[in-house]
């Protein structure tokens, strides 16, 4: 027979969604290095509280002359929302206020203070590709080859009757890069107008941009659309402007690569 606790335990469905309310916690507090050494795991989640906050100030109006927002929390809210003591809490404070992560203002004794919040930083860019483990042409490959699976995967599942146990819903978002995901409906979309191995630049791209940046968006497919494909784009021309002044540096002159142009046509006949 089944303990008590066992028959307590309800477990999801596959059929079943999510309907609880979230906190918001950015993964740059675990992964940026500005951060993620810095603060202790009680300082993240708190941060993450006092943006859950910053919607209520703004209905709230609450903000001052220069138009930043503030919000009240306190030391105790805090306490009681965490169980912490009240020396773990300053502690929480202060490590944010190193990382300068929020702001207090004093407004009198027996008031509480006002709490504004910094915006994360992110690292520079060119420090952030020289910490990528995996070399460019690596990380491209390996959005392909997923892209490629990907693509498989779907085709086979057309052929399966019974839809709801297909690998991939029509509506799912599939991770191709560490902080993008696409719906196979727009990565369909992608590969048919551009191809697979374009479509994993743009991916790359927005990818490395995302991950530089902090940037999050509602749709990675939307941003894509606005401005990634764009890049890409200009900066393949860039390359193919590159490779064509290289190019005529080494040729001195229009008969000399003639010739050798004619010379490697007979070699490889």
């Amino acid at each position: 027979m089944d303990s008590d606790e066992e028959r307590k335990l309800d477990l999801f469905k596959i059929n079943e969604t999510l309907t609880y309310r979230f906190y918001q916690m950015p993964k740059e507090l675990f992964r940026n290095p500005l951060y993620k050494d810095k603060l202790s795991l009680e300082a993240k989640v708190t941060y993450t509280l006092l943006l859950d906050r910053l919607e209520l100030s703004r209905i709230n109006k609450w903000f001052n002359e220069n138009g930043e927002i503030y919000l009240i929390y306190t030391r105790q809210e805090l306490i009681n929302e965490l169980k912490i003591s009240r020396t773990t809490a300053s502690k929480v404070f202060s490590e944010l206020k190193k990382c300068n992560l929020i702001k207090e203002e004093r407004l009198g004794q027996g008031m509480a203070n006002r709490i504004y919040i910094g915006k994360m930083q992110s690292e520079d860019l060119e420090k952030f590709k020289e910490k990528t483990f995996r070399s460019p042409k690596e990380e491209l490959l390996e959005v392909q080859n997923r892209i490629s699976r990907s693509l498989k995967e779907n085709t086979n599942n057309t052929d399966i009757n019974n839809t709801d146990f297909n690998i991939y819903n029509s509506e799912d978002k599939i991770f191709f890069a560490d902080r993008v995901s696409l719906k196979m409906k727009e990565l369909n979309n992608l590969v048919e107008q551009y191809d697979i191995e374009k479509t994993a630049k743009i991916i790359v791209a927005l990818d490395l941009y995302k991950k530089s940046s902090g940037k999050m968006y509602v749709s990675d497919y939307n941003a894509m659309l606005n401005w990634v494909i764009n890049k890409v784009s200009r900066d393949e021309k860039k390359e193919m402007e590159g490779n064509f002044k290289r190019s005529n540096i080494r040729y001195k002159n229009y008969e000399q690569r003639e010739y050798d142009d004619i010379e490697s046509f007979y070699d490889n006949i």
